[in-house]
Order: C-alpha cells, then structure tokens, then sequence
C-alpha cells in the first residue's frame, strides 16, 4: 500500500507492506490520488531511518460520513435504519496516522466510542455521478475509525444540535495505514471488518452487509456535494460500537487493506 510517512520532520512518500517501508519519489498520497498510482522502481530503496505514520490522506478537501449505513449498528444504538443514504462531516484536525494516539480531553464527560470503517478515497471528481459509474471515481481504498464522542453526541442530538463537536475532536480520526489502489481491491463490497480492543473482539462485520453499495452512496452524495480527488468518504460501522478509555489499544482491520492500530490517551 502507498503511505505517507515522517522521518525527523520531513514528509515522505512509500510503499508499506505492515512492516518494511520502500521509499518513493512524490511528496505524498494526495498527489497520487490526481496522477495515478506509479510502477514500484526495482531500484527503491528500503527505508532505514525510523520512520512515523501519517495519516493515509494529509489534506482532504471533505471528510464525509455515512451514518446507520448497517440496520445491525442503527438498531443496537435504537435508531431505524434511513430509507436513503445520509451522511455528516468531520474536520481535519481529527485525523491522526496509525501508531497515533487517540487522544480524549480531561474535561470531556462520558462515553468515547470505536467505530471500525471502510473509507472510499475519491481518484475522479465530479458531480451527480450516475450509481452506475460511482466504482470508477474511486482512487483508493483505507481504513478509519469514527471515533465518537457518544455522550456528547446524544446530548447534542437530543437538543437538536448538530454532530460536529462530538464527531469532529482533535485526534478522533485514525486513518490509515495507508491506501490501497481501488485496482487492488477487486470486490469493495466483500470485505470482512473486525475491530479489537486490547485484544478483544467488539465489531465484526462484512461490507457485503451495507444497505446501499458504493455506486449509489456515491451518487446520492454527489447528487448534492462535488466530490474531488483526495475526498475522503466513511462507509459507515457495523454492529458492535464501544467505549474505549486511556490505555486502550484500538486495532481495526479489514481484508487486504492492513490494520489501523491506535493507542488511547
């Protein structure tokens, strides 16, 4: 998978396989997402310095998000499934790399929640995508974790406030570890997602499962916002969300796309 990555404060761009990072030419993946993905040099070389995980997007122009995309996590939370596919917005101070920690402000009250995602990354813009052409205006594939201010969240939600604050806190999206061509990932709509906390299993969940499939979440969400290259867009959480606390580890993986590992603080 391309990744972003920091060797001593500088940006750097590579091919990562979990362990061993390539270094390549480019400054990062946002600018592969309107160029294309390049053939690996045979000539690459390792990367030797230690190196730190960026965030698999550095600059996202729109971080859009499918809310109760599985009945499964709408009904465990005692919500209905909406008849068409809805979504929200998180900022960018949210995302944080693999390796990162998820970090929960002291005075913040109540329930922090894990939410184990499939992120589509946009390669082609546009507008009013037919459901039909939606799969070819995907550049990449990764891997995120909605972290959710729950208490805040409903608390919000109960006033009939929006979501953002309890959606959009520094550090509450990991994203990462890197992104997978959209041609590495034959069928999108069969990957199996788990979610762990210190070793434990909370969300297992296959994307076979979504209420709509990728072509038409993205023409119902072009239908009303241009999508551009480097646009993230979360697919939504399957059942099983839980609080995590400081001294958690968070490990989110899906099938081919590597793991997304995040310590709490």
């Amino acid at each position: 998978m391309y990744a972003n990555y920091e060797v001593n404060g500088e940006t750097r761009l590579g091919l990562f396989d979990g362990a061993t990072m390539v270094r390549l030419k480019g400054p990062s993946t946002d600018e592969l997402l309107r160029i294309g993905f390049p053939p690996v040099p045979a000539d690459a070389p390792v990367e030797h310095d230690p190196f730190r995980l960026l965030p698999a997007v550095l600059s996202p122009g729109k971080i859009i998000c499918l809310l109760r995309s599985y009945r499964a996590h709408a009904e465990e939370l005692g919500n209905v499934a909406p008849p068409e596919p809805m979504f929200f917005a998180k900022l960018n101070n949210t995302l944080i790399g693999s390796g990162e920690a998820i970090e929960i402000p002291e005075d913040l009250v109540g329930e922090v929640h894990h939410e184990g995602e499939l992120a589509l990354v946009i390669g082609r813009g546009g507008r009013r995508i037919p459901p039909g052409e939606g799969l070819s205006h995907v550049g990449a594939y990764t891997i995120a974790n909605d972290v959710t201010a729950r208490t805040m969240q409903k608390a919000d939600a109960g006033r009939n406030m929006p979501w953002l604050r309890g959606k959009s806190i520094d550090t509450f999206l990991p994203l990462g570890p890197g992104l997978v061509p959209a041609l590495g990932v034959p069928d999108p709509h069969d990957l199996e997602l788990r979610v762990s906390v210190n070793g434990v299993q909370r969300q297992k969940g296959n994307t076979s499962r979504l209420l709509w499939p990728i072509g038409e979440i993205l023409a119902h969400v072009s239908r009303w916002i241009r999508l551009d290259p480097g646009d993230v867009i979360l697919t939504g959480t399957p059942q099983g969300v839980g609080p995590i606390i400081a001294g958690d580890e968070v490990v989110v993986e899906i099938g081919g796309l590597g793991s997304l590992v995040n310590s709490v603080r």
